[in-house]
Formats: C-alpha cells, structure tokens, sequence
C-alpha cells in the first residue's frame, strides 16, 4: 500500500451526487458524465484551469485536484448530463467537497420574466 506522505502542496476532491440519489430525476446518482473544470490561482499570480469528466461511479472515491501552492479555488463549474449548470466561488483547499446537483428549472411560456407579451 502506498502511503503519501502528503507535503505543502494543494488539493482539493470533489465529490458529485447527481438528482437521481436525491430524487429520482435528473443526472445520474455518481455524476457519470458531468464534466467539472476548476481555476486556482498561485501566489504569483498564474492561473490554471483543470477540467475532469466523470467516467465511472464515484461510490467513496471522487474527483481529486491538485492544486500546487494555490490557497483557494476560484471557481469550479459542472456540467451535468441534465444540462445543468452549476458555479461555486471562491473555495478554501485542503478539503473534500460534496456537490449536488441542483434542481432544473423548466421555463413555462408566459410565465417566463423574458417571455415577450403578445397583443
């Protein structure tokens, strides 16, 4: 077994739980398909964006980043198979994160704030 030692590096894991564990609706319950992109920023200034897809369950494992010397995440974006977009800002590392999938939101005609009245 293989034993990190750990180190003055950053990290950060994140771990997806799609609608179907919650409700029965959405994306599937491990996040299988979503797509996450994450931007961190190191102490000199350079940023760097990593982007990872969910290929198989996650079932106690997740996503793991590596963060170098960058103290915060600026942000993380999923995409959902759903079509579902989160963002989440400015994160502390060094820590694991569970995201759930939010609820979809179905726009219904004439009910929509930039839906345009006819005469």
């Amino acid at each position: 077994v293989w034993i990190n030692p750990g180190g003055e590096d950053h990290w950060i894991t994140l771990r997806l739980r799609g609608r179907m564990a919650i409700d029965g609706t959405g994306s599937d319950a491990d996040g299988v398909g979503a797509r996450v992109s994450l931007t961190a920023t190191s102490p000199g200034g350079a940023s760097a964006t990593q982007v990872a897809e969910v290929r198989e369950s996650m079932s106690g494992s997740g996503l793991d980043f590596g963060l170098g010397k960058a103290e915060r995440v600026d942000s993380i974006t999923v995409l959902w198979p759903s079509g579902v977009r989160q963002v989440l800002q400015d994160l502390e590392s060094d820590q694991v994160i569970t995201i759930e999938e939010a609820e979809r939101q179905y726009h219904q005609p004439g009910k929509d704030r930039l839906a345009v009245s006819q005469p």
